[in-house]
């Protein structure tokens, strides 16, 4: 169980989802999105990037602002 980062712009863009098998990213997932089928992968581990966040799969990165 390999952990992810993003961006914040990522994280705020919205429907952005990942793949927590294959770390592939995802556009036009809800945030809150669940068990979605991977069009990469084909394992159904894609996740909205909040849920993601929230489940503890996902770290975010600190931009250079």
């Amino acid at each position: 169980m390999e952990r992810l980062q993003v961006s914040m712009d990522d994280l705020w863009e919205g429907r952005m989802g990942i793949c927590l098998a294959c770390g592939e990213e995802h556009y036009g997932v809800e945030p809150d999105a669940r068990r979605y089928d991977c069009e990469s992968c084909g394992k159904p581990e894609v996740y909205g990037l909040e849920e993601a966040v929230l489940m503890g799969r996902v770290d975010i990165e600190e931009g250079d602002d």
